[in-house]
């Protein structure tokens, strides 16, 4: 994997790091194997005190030790192509394949990677480990040891076994924090094996769904440390907008990433098709994160201020929370509406979405009962974009009271199909894409022709909606979940690339005219800053929950909370620092790019404490809301 994914160059500044990153991931193997063989020496010192438990110990060992070479081939496999499409070793959003549309998921796995040349290779070699056991256990005379001799061998084996279960001999046992050992990401993220890196994302999802009450005394701490007041704001008060309240619509777009948008060329890879000149006449901000790396988290943390991406079916599915943007637009008087091509029924979010102040909730049903002709497009995961586009543009048009639209799009997602009626703008697969992707040509244009449909069918939308009638008091803004799957990365100049999606926005002239702002394309930010910035153009004198965004065409920026936040990584107007591993700070590489410096500096501690502090406080008040208070 080192090799397959690191590039010699990096490696060569990190060459110390590299030789800690294989002693440390020995280590773990080792962890792992003495875990795999310690049930077989305390078996079989028991099962050799007898004739009859012996033989029936060498007929079960030879299958035992074929199946846990199989299990370790398929975990190692599995692990290698999970690190290429996520850029990390199994972690929690892996649970994904029993929480997502199972089948659609395994219709994906089956087309994307080499499901039957792995499978059979771990079971080849699955088949020698079961023929090598059966060969040393094989009948044969041997020469009784002196007991003595066993005492010792028992007490060597013993201890050997214990050392490298627990892969250290000092005070503490090799552990989590160990795979940390260097400033270079990808290090960290290779250490593991995929067993280690399954057993924490198995812990982590116990944590992820575990709820408690908290004190507000932490909330205070947690507040302070992060440079922040208070969680809650509220817009200027506006004449204009109580009486000329615009629709709003939030287009959430699947792996609209800025790591795919970077090959964009409008000659010869057109990627953003009608969206270009929308792109070019409206607000973009590029310097602009993903809060998470999976739709489900970037959902949850967009729609519910839930760093927990199961809160739609957690135990605490029921709660109506408060401050989410439903519940505001709801009280300051809009209809509420929630679009997908997809099926709600994923995530719960069909039963979940009302309890949230949704009144109403359209998926690919609706969308097929409307359109007829979507039926024979449906895909793995729903029918085509522009269905729901047709419908957004219907509800806009049909509205007699001010409208909030959630719209969520599925088509660019695997196995990438686009509609046979689409006809794409011309596109290719240029050194740059295949620099960046592992894919055969194929695959490579599949994902181009793809993404190319999805933001020409926004495109589409948008200027259907400018040129109607409620075009003038209509905003529509929109980002991706997530960055492009399948592509890969060149850690570190492109780790804010890797976790970039574009935030645009359009906001009628009328609106503009009636409100204040400053538009600063370098402004950074991420999801958290999406609602702070629409409630500040549509809502007059309501009081919202922030919590860490703020309004990113705000007059003067609220430098406390400028900066974007991903699970994985922090971005400010001096660069990038990573949210794991040893503490680091990567300069811009320019002052409009997304790309950053290839050396580290070591960031301040107080920068070090507002990395701490933030995903923290995210947890503490989604449980203040949901168990409450310790100390009322």
């Amino acid at each position: 994997m080192l090799q397959y994914f690191a590039t010699p160059v990096e490696l060569a500044k990190h060459s110390e790091d590299v030789i800690r990153m294989w002693s440390i991931g020995i280590r773990y193997d080792f962890r792992v194997a003495s875990m795999f063989m310690a049930p077989f020496f305390l078996i079989g010192l028991l099962f050799c005190a007898n004739q009859i438990s012996w033989r029936v110990l060498k007929v079960i060992s030879p299958f035992l030790m074929g199946l846990i070479l199989f299990a370790v081939v398929m975990v190692t496999v599995s692990n290698f192509y999970y690190y290429q499409t996520y850029h990390n070793h199994f972690d929690i959003f892996a649970f994904g394949l029993a929480e997502d549309d199972t089948k659609s998921v395994l219709l994906n796995i089956w087309q994307d990677y080499p499901v039957i040349k792995g499978t059979v290779s771990a079971l080849l070699l699955g088949f020698i480990a079961y023929k090598l056991a059966k060969f040393t256990l094989r009948e044969k005379k041997r020469r009784p040891w002196h007991f003595s001799f066993v005492i010792v061998y028992i007490l060597i084996a013993f201890t050997i076994l214990f050392i490298a279960a627990r892969g250290s001999v000092g005070t503490f046992p090799l552990r989590r924090d160990n795979a940390q050992v260097s400033q270079l990401l990808i290090l960290n993220k290779l250490s593991p094996n995929g067993f280690m890196a399954l057993d924490w994302a198995l812990k982590d999802k116990k944590m992820d769904t575990s709820f408690a009450p908290v004190s507000q005394e932490k909330g205070t701490l947690l507040k302070a440390q992060l440079g922040i007041d208070s969680l809650n704001a509220r817009t200027p008060a506006n004449a204009w907008l109580e009486v000329n309240k615009p629709n709003v619509v939030v287009n959430i777009m699947e792996s609209f990433g800025s790591n795919m948008l970077a090959f964009d060329h409008p000659e010869k890879n057109d990627l953003l098709g009608q969206l270009r000149s929308h792109f070019k006449d409206d607000f973009v901000f590029k310097r602009f994160l993903s809060e998470d790396n999976g739709t489900a988290p970037s959902l949850a943390a967009m729609l519910f201020h839930s760093p927990f991406e199961n809160i739609s079916h957690s135990s605490e599915q029921k709660v109506k929370l408060q401050g989410v943007p439903f519940r505001i637009y709801k009280e300051a008087g809009y209809k509420t509406v929630f679009i997908s091509p997809g099926n709600m029924a994923w995530r719960n979010l069909a039963t979940y979405l009302p309890i949230q102040s949704v009144d109403v909730v359209y998926d690919q049903n609706t969308l097929m009962k409307m359109y007829p002709e979507s039926i024979a497009e449906q895909g793995a995961w729903g029918v085509p974009d522009d269905y729901a586009y047709r419908l957004a543009e219907k509800v806009l048009e049909d509205a007699t009271e001010p409208t909030f639209v959630t719209i969520l799009t599925i088509t660019n997602h695997p196995p990438y199909e686009t509609p046979a009626r689409y006809k794409p703008a011309p596109f290719e697969t240029t050194q740059d894409v295949a620099k960046h992707s592992s894919d055969d040509e194929i695959s490579q244009k599949a994902l181009l022709e793809t993404y190319q449909f999805a933001a020409d069918a926004f495109g589409k939308f948008i200027t259907t909606v400018k040129d109607s009638s409620v075009g003038n008091k209509t905003i529509i803004a929109a980002t991706g979940d997530h960055q492009m799957r399948r592509l890969n990365a060149l850690y570190p100049q492109e780790q804010v690339l890797d976790r970039a999606v574009p935030f645009y926005l359009y906001v009628p002239k009328d609106v503009l005219d009636n409100t204040d702002w400053k538009y600063d394309a370098n402004r950074v930010g991420s999801h958290k800053d999406i609602f702070p910035t629409l409630y500040n153009l549509s809502l007059s004198n309501i009081s919202y929950q922030a919590i860490a965004g703020r309004n990113m065409l705000a007059p003067t920026d609220d430098e406390s909370r400028a900066f974007g936040y991903n699970v994985t990584l922090w971005i400010d107007k001096n660069g990038a620092y990573p949210m794991s591993g040893k503490a680091a700070f990567y300069p811009w590489e320019n002052e409009t790019g997304l790309k950053t410096t290839t050396n580290s500096e070591s960031p301040s501690k107080q920068q070090q404490d507002r990395q701490k502090a933030l995903p923290e406080l995210l947890r503490w008040q989604l449980n203040s809301q949901v168990r409450g208070f310790t100390d009322k």
